[in-house]
């Protein structure tokens, strides 16, 4: 693919910063130029819980006991003794104080939505990609929710608003777009009504360029220069997000370019080792990328809905994922990386190409398993041209 007319987006290739990072902090070098950003106050918004039946008369620590017995005791009883279960006022509810069926409480416990252990939201500024008047493109880092969802307000949005508060523009950015909360990679943003309408308008009629980078398990040499495969919800399995191939499922077309194979972990009918290939998504499917590849016996490597079962998943939201499960995945996220993002500027019509380097974590778990970095940034420069 020609990539003539990209706009500038930083310091050189993005896979240049990421190889140079191999030797570096986790931090690209605009990160570090950044102004001092204050970030540790963000935080969750408690989580709303309505009263149960059980809880009608019932005193609030015997009700929560009762209601959350995968939480020890002691943790439960400090964060009552502290006020972390409110009401609607914001007023701390004691713990002999009789509950009422319905009624609404608001719980600030570290375990009240499920929790990832070994992938915390990470509080740092964003890598800019991009900025100008009407977008704003950042570099989303893995364990980041794009914005803010339920009482999860720690999001890559939250932190760019910040960002440009410090730079002395307080912008309402609006999203555009989403990224699971494990993927990283280029993500944008609209500063305001009109950008956000147009490009809204060329999300819809699929007019923008999408790449991928996907590190697979297993020998995925052979791949299919396509999978059209259907994709819909999984209604069988016990995983609520999870999806399916089906018949009856919406067209789902996704294209590889195999770029690099390295390990030998044997992983039985996979083959050996590990793959990585760039995806090209042509629909937008919820996990489509990560359906497709499973599909073809290579799920991402630490993919927790769809490697092994979905039994990481299930445990984390249980509360009980322990280092067994990391062990078994072998990555605390899954490996995808939203490497290039084309499209129109909504307001000038100028082409832009935004690409967000390779991810530290993932190219640090390939040179740890006998890859090799400059030969993966050889195959994906093959690929771009």
């Amino acid at each position: 693919r020609s990539r003539a007319g990209s706009a500038t987006l930083g310091t050189g290739s993005g896979i240049r910063q990421a190889l140079d990072s191999l030797s570096e902090s986790n931090y690209s070098p605009a990160m570090r130029k950044s102004p001092t950003i204050q970030l540790d106050d963000l935080e969750d918004q408690p989580v709303p819980h309505r009263v149960k039946m059980s809880g009608h008369g019932v005193g609030l620590l015997d009700y929560v006991l009762a209601l959350l017995t995968k939480i020890p005791e002691a943790e439960i009883k400090k964060a009552v003794s502290e006020g972390r279960f409110q009401h609607d006022s914001g007023e701390a509810i004691e713990a002999d104080e009789t509950l009422r069926f319905g009624q609404t409480i608001h719980v600030r416990l570290d375990r009240a939505v499920a929790d990832d252990p070994f992938l915390p939201p990470p509080l740092r500024p964003l890598e800019i990609l991009f900025q100008d008047e009407a977008l704003l493109g950042v570099d989303k880092a893995p364990g980041l929710l794009s914005y803010p969802i339920g009482p999860r307000r720690v999001s890559a949005l939250a932190i760019a608003r910040r960002q440009l508060e410090t730079m002395g523009e307080d912008d309402e950015l609006r999203p555009l777009h989403r990224l699971d909360r494990e993927t990283s990679g280029v993500l944008i943003m609209a500063r305001s009504i009109e950008p956000d309408r147009r490009m809204k308008a060329a999300f819809q009629a699929r007019a923008l360029e999408k790449s991928y980078l996907a590190l697979v398990r297993g020998d995925l040499r052979n791949a299919p220069e396509q999978i059209d495969a259907p994709i819909g919800p999984d209604e069988d399995g016990p995983i609520r997000i999870k999806m399916a191939i089906r018949g009856d499922g919406k067209p789902a077309q996704t294209e590889l370019r195999v770029l690099h194979h390295f390990g030998d972990r044997d992983w039985g009918s996979g083959g050996r080792g590990y793959t990585w290939v760039e995806a090209i998504p042509r629909t937008g499917r919820t996990h489509q990328i990560r359906l497709h590849l499973e599909h073809l016996g290579h799920p991402l490597v630490g993919d927790k809905v769809y490697c092994d079962g979905g039994i990481a998943f299930l445990r984390r939201w249980d509360g009980v994922m322990d280092e067994s499960d990391l062990s078994r995945l072998e990555h605390p996220r899954h490996g995808l990386h939203a490497h290039l993002l084309g499209f129109e500027h909504p307001m000038t019509g100028k082409r832009l190409d935004l690409e967000a380097p390779l991810p530290q974590d993932l190219l640090e778990f390939t040179s740890t398993r006998g890859g090799d970095p400059m030969a993966l940034r050889r195959a994906l420069i093959r690929s771009e041209k």
